[in-house]
Formats: structure tokens, C-alpha cells, sequence
């Protein structure tokens, strides 16, 4: 038998999008969410004591009480950041039976597939940037997994997928595309690319999945 995962991203605190999701969620086996949930949370203020931008207190709670909800439908999930939301300090809250949000890279077997999960944005000038420090952290740690890698999901497509022809991304910026060379996993999951979301794309044995501004089912055998 094959798992059902819905995906989504980038739903800027849509309520279709939001509508869409809660609707598939008993059709399908578990839900990934790969960041963007909010738009001002994670803008820089020096004012931004409380792990986000002061103009995001209703997009904090907002982003609670939706998970709360996917929570109590019983179904495992997982929320990885995007740019635009709150800090660590915020999301560490959002713990359920079911799921959690993720705030540190790490690799872990969920559902019977290996999962490698990195919360890190190729740097844009908000939250949870990516560092070249912390990409070749990442190189070395995972030169040999300790499984072939099913899932890589992260916020962000690697340089030359999805990526809205590289446009937003810089010589020099740290992206996840040396890290997807090497671990090659089955499926790289990302959104933060509008223009390309709801696409995808192959690369050998890896199919790169954009879930910006969508709800889409992948099926897994």
C-alpha cells in the first residue's frame, strides 16, 4: 500500500487556500506544510521582541489555530518555516500528538520514509536565512546517510529546479542544490517560488515538487 501526503505551501494566510487544505486532509494519510503560512511575521523590526514583526500578532494566531485544527483531524503532520513566518522561539510551541513544527535541521524516519528536513531559506533579507556556514554543516553531516533519503523538504527549490529561472538568487547565494547532489532523495519538496508552484520537475532519480500557493497529493509507493 502506498501513503497519501498533501502538500502545501506559501498560503500567505489564504482562506481558500486554508479552506482547500482542511478539506483534503481526511482523504489523505499526513500533511506537509513547507512554510509561508504568514506575510509580515517574519519582516525585520527591531521592535519584534516576541519572534515576530509586531504587525503579525493576528498572522501568529492565525497560523496556531490552523495547525490546532489540522491537529484534531488525527492526522500526522509536519510545518517547516518559510521567510515569512515567526521565529524558533514561536514555533516551538506549535507541538502536537500528531506533528510538530521544525526548527532545526535534522533526519528522521516518519511513516516508514526517511525524511531529511531543513527549515533555511536561501538568504532574502527576513527570516530563517540560509548560511554557507551552516549549508557546508549540513554537506558534511549527511555525506553518508544513515538510509537513502525519501523526502528532503525545505522551504525553498535548489538552484536550476523550480526556481523561477534563478532570477532571485545570486552567484554567491547558498542554495540546497549541492545538498540535493548528494544525498539524492527521492522527493524534494519546497514552495517560496510562486511562479513555479504547483509544478514539477525531475532530476535523475529525484522529482522536485513546488507546492507554492497549492494543495497537492502525492502518492507514495
Amino acid at each position: 500500500m502506498g501513503i497519501k501526503l498533501l502538500l502545501g505551501s506559501d498560503y500567505h494566510g489564504s482562506p481558500r487556500l486554508i479552506r482547500q487544505a482542511l478539506a483534503h486532509l481526511p482523504e489523505v494519510d499526513a500533511y506537509i506544510n513547507c512554510g509561508d503560512f504568514c506575510s509580515k511575521a517574519g519582516k525585520p523590526s527591531r521592535k519584534a521582541t516576541q519572534g515576530f514583526h509586531p504587525a503579525a500578532q493576528a498572522e501568529v494566531v492565525h497560523l496556531q489555530s490552523f495547525l490546532a485544527a489540522v491537529e484534531s483531524l488525527g492526522k500526522p503532520w509536519l510545518f517547516l518555516p518559510g521567510n515569512h513566518d515567526p521565529a524558533a522561539s514561536v514555533l516551538n510551541s506549535l507541538v502536537g500528538c500528531w506533528g510538530r513544527a521544525i526548527t532545526q535541521s535534522c533526519c528522521f524516519e516518519w511513516l516508514g520514509l526517511q525524511v531529511l528536513a531543513v527549515p533555511w531559506t536561501p538568504p532574502c533579507g527576513w527570516s530563517w536565512s540560509l548560511t554557507s556556514a551552516h549549508l557546508q554543516e549540513l554537506l558534511t553531516l549527511y555525506s553518508q546517510p544513515p538510509r537513502p533519503i525519501d523526502l528532503l523538504l525545505t522551504h525553498a527549490p535548489p538552484r536550476g529546479f523550480l526556481d523561477e529561472g534563478g532570477k532571485w538568487y545570486h552567484r554567491r547565494t547558498p542554495t540546497l542544490r549541492p545538498l540535493l547532489e548528494q544525498v539524492q532523495p527521492r522527493y524534494y519538496i519546497c514552495g517560496h517560488m510562486h511562479w513555479d508552484g504547483g509544478k514539477v520537475e525531475r532530476w535523475g532519480s529525484t522529482l522536485v515538487i513546488n507546492t507554492a500557493l497549492h494543495n497537492m497529493v502525492l502518492e507514495i509507493h
